[in-house]
């Protein structure tokens, strides 16, 4: 019985000795390597990593760092848990090199597992681009350069249209960009940051960042202008444009509209949408067309020109150089204004006031025989004006200007 017992005994020892032993080797045994590293959050000398922990409350976990995936790796420091902050790298827009390893710690010794792969991050570049200038335009597009930033290998670009909130994004690898799909007859506010991007698509984006306020597109197609007033005497006119918003200038042109083949008379750039312009040949009976462009400057000063009106035909007013009454109506003759293709007749019993057209013609005399549906009344007072006519295309165009309030008058006499 005393030798049943003893082998008992001894069974039990060796159960016991591999029980302990067994479960020391599993509670010892290197950790697995983490998975899914990520970059989350940068500064100029730190940056945030999360990854996947293991399912084990007793690893640790230490950062090491390294300046190239092959270098020697550094611990910078333990984490418990799968976020990190790495404070104190020293250069601003760089990359390094982490990776995670797990480990025990046992008697102050740390038992480590299988090191994750080699993850690049990055930190964000401290300078802002110097030299930010709006190069060109087109109607619906900015063209913008700067100089490169050290560290950064690529830049962010936020711009918003004026009076919006709303910022749009453009990334870009080199020093300029192109913004596109932009709305007419707009300005801008540009900011460009320098970024540091990472090979899995993080981007440590610089606080940093140099701004340019309302820059224009190309002023689009202005409207017709309008000659408000003719100075024929002086040889002078006023013409009005439709004021564009991005425009910081006007650029207008005087051409003949009276000959086979017209002429420039005159070109001028002006920085208001109103223009008084002088020219000799406006003291002559002739018709004159007038167009007008809207421009924008870039940083260095150029002009972007956007497109020209169309345009606009003006010309003295018809003189009525004859009045003569009869038993026929009454017999009107007037200047002839070279380049005419028609000449309207207007007639009313009052002088500022209830004028009705009562005659058409390519001649330069009409004899009007009615006032609207009723004939002219002996010893009553006929106020008379003529417009002529320019035809572009198939539109035929006024020339008379705003300030055309000339009438003539005659007293019926049969």
């Amino acid at each position: 019985m005393e030798k049943l017992w003893n082998a008992v005994k001894g069974c039990v020892a060796i159960v016991m000795f591999l029980l302990v032993f067994g479960i020391g080797i599993e509670v010892n045994a290197a950790p697995g390597p983490v998975s899914d590293l990520k970059q989350t959050e940068s500064g100029t000398s730190s940056v945030t990593i999360t990854f996947r922990a293991l399912l084990d409350n007793d690893v640790s976990y230490e950062v090491q760092v390294s300046d190239s995936p092959t270098g020697v790796f550094k611990r910078w420091r333990d984490c418990t848990n799968g976020e990190c902050y790495l404070y104190g790298l020293p250069n601003a827009g760089s990359s390094y090199y982490v990776r995670v390893v797990p480990y025990y710690k046992q008697n102050f010794e740390k038992e480590y597992g299988t090191p994750s792969q080699a993850f690049e991050v990055v930190t964000e570049p401290n300078a802002k681009p110097a030299n930010l200038k709006h190069v060109t335009s087109t109607e619906k597009s900015i063209s913008l350069t700067w100089s490169a930033v050290s560290g950064a290998n690529c830049y962010q670009v936020l711009y918003s249209g004026y009076g919006s909130r709303d910022e749009l994004e453009l990334f870009t690898t080199e020093p300029k960009a192109t913004l596109g799909n932009l709305a007419k007859n707009s300005e801008y506010s540009v900011k460009v940051h320098p970024v540091r991007k990472n090979a899995s698509g993080f981007c440590a984006v610089s606080s940093s960042y140099e701004l340019l306020y309302n820059v224009p597109v190309v002023p689009g197609k202005p409207a017709r202008p309008a000659c408000n007033s003719y100075w024929q005497s002086l040889g002078d006119i006023r013409v009005d444009a439709v004021s564009s918003k991005p425009a910081d200038g006007y650029k207008w042109e005087i051409w003949t509209a009276y000959q086979k083949k017209d002429k420039k008379l005159r070109t001028m750039e002006k920085g208001k949408d109103v223009e008084f312009i002088s020219h000799k040949e406006f003291r002559k009976f002739h018709f004159f067309k007038v167009r007008v462009a809207a421009y924008c400057t870039n940083s260095d000063g150029k002009a972007l020109q956007g497109k020209w009106s169309d345009w606009e035909y003006f010309c003295p007013q018809p003189v009525i150089n004859r009045l003569k009454a009869s038993k026929a109506g009454i017999t009107v003759k007037w200047s002839t204004i070279k380049g005419a293709d028609k000449y309207e007749v207007y007639v009313s019993n009052k002088k500022k006031s209830g004028y009705k057209k009562c005659f058409t013609t390519k001649k330069t005399s009409a004899t009007v025989k009615k006032f609207g549906k009723t004939s002219f009344k002996n010893g009553k007072k006929y106020y008379f004006y003529v417009e002529a006519y320019r035809k572009d295309g198939k539109k035929l165009y006024s020339g008379l200007a705003g300030n055309a309030t000339s009438r003539w008058e005659i007293k019926y006499k049969k």
